[in-house]
Parts: structure tokens; sequence; C-alpha cells
């Protein structure tokens, strides 16, 4: 069921990891602040550094492998940074990442003082 209502509803994307790339349906939105405890909790400066992320909710039966695979949807880019499978009943039912917009600076890119 949730794989019917991803295929139904998600946006079209492309999942690149290697040379491999497959094109499905998934879900792509912003984490809000609400949600920093998944990708460490700190609150930084606008200006600083760059910490937009986003949750990536997909078909269990595509691989994503962190700091490899890249997400394509619409004209944005992004590379999963985390990845883990949801399980119900030891069936996995979807995939979830945080992602970062592919080819920036993030903050775990720069070097503390």
């Amino acid at each position: 069921m949730v794989g019917d209502t991803i295929k139904r509803y998600g946006c079209d994307v492309s999942i690149k990891t290697g040379d491999k790339v497959v094109n499905t349906s998934a879900f792509v939105e912003p984490l809000r602040y609400k949600n920093k405890i998944y990708v460490g909790g700190e609150y930084h400066y606008v200006g600083f550094r760059r910490t937009e992320k986003y949750l990536y909710i997909g078909s269990p039966e595509y691989d994503l492998t962190e700091n490899v695979s890249v997400i394509q949807m619409f004209d944005n880019k992004y590379i999963v940074k985390r990845c883990e499978l949801y399980y119900v009943n030891n069936s996995p039912v979807y995939v979830w990442a945080i992602l970062l917009p592919y080819g920036s600076a993030s903050e775990d890119d720069y070097e503390s003082d």
C-alpha cells in the first residue's frame, strides 16, 4: 500500500549510483527545524553555512548509497548523506534518506576553528 502511494503521488526522480541510473517516483521535501535531531541538531546563522537538507521517501527496491547516490528531481540534484530502510513484519516498506544539494559545501565540509 505504501509503495502504491509513492508511485501514485510521488514526483518523478532519477537515482544515479555509479554508472547505474533508474527512474522512479518518490517524495522529496525540505527538512524543517523540528527535524534537526536527524542531522546534528545544531543551529547555524543564515549566511555562514549552507544547512538546507531534504527528506527523501521512496521505494525500497532501489538501493541508495550514502555519499554516492545522486537524486535528481526536476532541475535539482541532491546527494544522499544518510539512508535507512523502514521495515514492517520483516519486509522493507520504504527507504528514507537525508539529502543535501549536490555539489554544495555542507556543514561537514567546513573545518572547525
